[in-house]
């Protein structure tokens, strides 16, 4: 196999057969992954046991030392490893099968392990079945919504506890920068990123030529160090951060526990989500759904900026852009008419949210778009196609 693989020639084909190779050698880099797996977990039994653990004290230091990596690398390999072989053999039966490559098995592992073996067994199951051609972003959200649904009561004392664990820690990096990462409950860290993004968009002179991102990062030291940004001439019309937070009805009443979905975060645990929706401080927008199919039946209006009914419609129904894999939030990205206007009616069905590189990428390269009701489908420059559904919400 090494010597097949030293003697490929790529320089005479072309970009579908190249595209084909590509995806080729991606699955059997999967396949000799979950070779690996299985050996490293027949390793690790073939080593003392260690009380209280999933495997031995010790195991890893070998493993390190064999593959020139460190004792917490080769720890996390090992315990994937014994997940993987033991708890959720579903996700090794993707990865040798080349559904899924290392990576984004170890997203699904990742979530698995805080949860009994019953439930982390129906999780992976569960995921298995949907991953396929998802990435790593998609995936996670999957899992999440998974690991709510099959779970609630677990999630919902997971996230209490977590909350406990909230912090703001300092780390040192190169050329004179350091990062400050804060820990927050994901409604508290949404709200506060879209204060800061508002300010920062905002905050934009003439001559400027700060990016987004340093413009983000200079509103957020001047609102904790009490300067304004030379930018910002006031928050325009008062605005305050929002937050959209997606809740079934029958979850809002109480009736179940679907997991709700907070925008630019995820899916988040039934009870918080009913309290989120009734806060009354105005910083949240609610989207209601139908339990039954997962459509948009009621949003609040009282918002400062009230969009048109129809772009809250839209931006609720797509969730992200609608390129295959993008997960920009539609709420920040653009309204693109499928069928340029005026030729192309303003409906719902002639309607889609892209994020800006998306949208340029529709208007000046080769990729094709149609719409039927929602279901978008997309034409690559060598005829390859994708499709990506509406957002139905969690529907049963």
């Amino acid at each position: 196999m090494a010597g097949l693989l030293s003697s490929f020639d790529p320089s005479g084909l072309d970009a579908d057969s190249l595209l084909t190779v590509l995806s080729g050698l991606e699955r059997m880099v999967a396949a000799a992954h979950a070779v690996q797996v299985t050996a490293m977990a027949e390793f690790t039994r073939l080593r003392p046991h260690t009380p209280g653990r999933r495997f031995g004290e010790f195991v890893a230091d070998e493993i390190a030392l064999e593959l020139s990596i460190t004792r917490r690398a080769a720890e996390n390999r090992v315990a994937q490893a014994v997940e993987l072989t033991t708890r959720v053999p579903a996700v090794l039966t993707a990865l040798r099968t080349g559904t899924l490559d290392l990576y984004r098995a170890r997203i699904i592992t990742e979530a698995t392990y805080r949860l009994d073996d019953t439930t982390a067994g129906r999780v992976a199951d569960h995921v298995v079945d949907r991953v396929e051609g998802c990435n790593a972003s998609q995936i996670r959200r999957i899992v999440r919504r998974a690991v709510l649904r099959l779970d609630p009561d677990g999630s919902q004392h997971r996230h209490e506890r977590a909350r406990t664990d909230r912090s703001v820690v300092l780390t040192p990096v190169d050329d004179g920068m350091a990062e400050l990462v804060a820990l927050l409950p994901a409604e508290q860290a949404t709200a506060v990123y879209q204060r800061v993004n508002t300010l920062a968009r905002a905050s934009r002179i003439p001559g400027d030529e700060r990016g987004v991102d340093a413009r983000r990062a200079d509103v957020f030291v001047g609102l904790l160090l009490g300067r304004r940004d030379p930018g910002v001439a006031g928050e325009p019309g008062g605005a305050r951060p929002l937050v959209h937070v997606t809740v079934a009805a029958s979850t809002l009443t109480g009736a179940d526990n679907k997991p709700g979905e907070l925008d630019g975060y995820g899916p988040i645990p039934a009870a918080y989500a009913r309290t989120i929706a009734a806060d009354p401080t105005g910083v949240w927008k609610r989207l209601v759904t139908d339990p039954v199919d997962g459509s948009l039946i009621e949003h609040t209006r009282t918002t400062y900026r009230p969009p048109a009914a129809l772009d809250d419609f839209v931006r609720a129904r797509d969730h992200t852009c609608r390129f295959p894999g993008c997960q920009h939030s539609a709420q920040h990205g653009d309204l693109d008419h499928t069928i340029p206007w005026p030729k192309g009616p303003t409906t719902p069905g002639n309607l889609g949210a892209l994020c800006r590189h998306h949208h340029r990428l529709k208007h000046h390269t080769p990729w094709r778009l149609t719409q039927t009701h929602g279901r978008f489908h997309w034409t690559s420059p060598t005829s390859r196609h994708y499709t990506t559904e509406p957002e139905t919400h969690d529907p049963p």
